[in-house]
């Protein structure tokens, strides 16, 4: 039984004000900004009635954008309001990272953010700078890659090439011109040139594949072939998996999409099997647990990867204990980072 309660009705938004506040500032929202907040009528207006109030409260212009949720994305008036804004804040069902009209947006210099984990998420994982610091290293270290290796002691053994690729750095706020960002997210990523990922991933024991909220019990071993899972061996959850890809009726499901490694000490790896009050938890946690690594399926085809795989599936295969290294250096030694990155892990990190 969930104790707690949930963030809901007209009068919750006034509670998180100061939490807004906080995230927009780490945004480096400030008083002469325009700040554009886009929802939906599927999405609890608490949320977007918040991040206006939070928005006046720091003296910036804001004011908010109401789209229908089934409905197509208004083209020239969404654009000239995404043109004319500063900061734009997502707290909507739309996938506004695949919009062309905010990736116009960014290259004009907009800052944006996706504010869409529940809010039991958002009050865990706000803006904390030594995430920042930590991903941003993560990043710079990656951008000056031209391979990766996965390797594990179950027996992963991956190998990609990714030079040229922008390497990404999620850490919870956008604060820098044309940055794209997820309250809650932690994750250092890039996408892998499309059909280089080639081995084995192997799947173990309390491992995630987090689409499906799921933890695996028994081993699930996926050969990639020119960058496609060409085999998905093992028990219960091999077949889970492969079932779940073959739903979409798309090749491009089966395509390795992306690969990640998490950057948030006070994520819990755990969080989509705590009952809390709120329904809905896993992925920012998942994905951002401190030394996790991530192979993606499906599209990476978004406004900030580049890549050029298209397809409705996207689905995190989250991995502990797992080793990277690029070009041969190793940057994480099961599940630890060592070298450069080791010295922006945490003493109170969690086991």
């Amino acid at each position: 039984m969930p104790y707690g309660r949930t963030t809901s009705g007209p009068h919750a938004a006034t509670e998180l004000v100061a939490l807004y506040a906080r995230q927009l500032l780490g945004c480096a929202l400030h008083a002469d900004e325009t700040c554009l907040i886009v929802t939906d009528t599927a999405y609890d207006p608490v949320a977007s009635a918040a991040c206006l109030g939070a928005a006046l409260q720091i003296g910036a212009r804001a004011f908010i954008l109401t789209l229908p949720y089934d409905r197509p994305l208004p083209g020239a008036s969404l654009a000239a309001a995404m043109a004319d804004a500063d900061l734009i804040v997502g707290v909507t069902t739309h996938l506004l990272h695949y919009d062309p009209h905010v990736r116009a947006a960014l290259d004009g210099g907009a800052r944006a953010l996706l504010a869409v984990q529940p809010t039991h998420v958002l009050r865990r994982l706000p803006f904390d700078p030594d995430v920042v610091a930590r991903t941003k290293l993560g990043a710079r270290r990656l951008a000056r890659a031209r391979s990766v290796r996965i390797t594990s002691a179950a027996g992963t053994d991956l190998v990609m090439d990714v030079g040229g690729r922008p390497a990404l750095a999620h850490y919870g706020v956008a604060d820098e011109s044309g940055h794209f960002d997820f309250w809650g997210g932690a994750m250092v990523e890039i996408a892998q040139h499309e059909g280089t990922l080639e081995g084995t991933l192997v799947l173990t024991r309390g491992d995630q594949i987090f689409h499906l909220g799921r933890y695996v019990d028994d081993d699930v071993r996926i050969d990639f072939e020119g960058g496609r899972a060409a085999a998905i061996e093992g028990g219960l959850d091999a077949l889970l998996l492969r079932r779940h890809l073959s739903s979409y009726g798309d090749p491009n499901a089966f395509l390795g999409g992306h690969i990640a490694w998490g950057t948030d000490h006070r994520a819990l790896w755990t969080a989509p099997l705590v009952q809390f009050p709120e329904a809905g938890a896993g992925n920012a946690d998942s994905e951002g647990t401190l030394g996790s690594v991530q192979v993606q399926l499906g599209s990476n085809d978004d406004q900030y990867f580049r890549g050029r795989i298209g397809s409705r599936a996207h689905v995190g295969l989250c991995t502990l204990g797992s080793s990277v290294a690029l070009d041969g250096e190793a940057v994480i030694d099961a599940g630890t980072f060592v070298g450069s990155l080791a010295a922006c892990r945490p003493d109170d990190a969690p086991d």
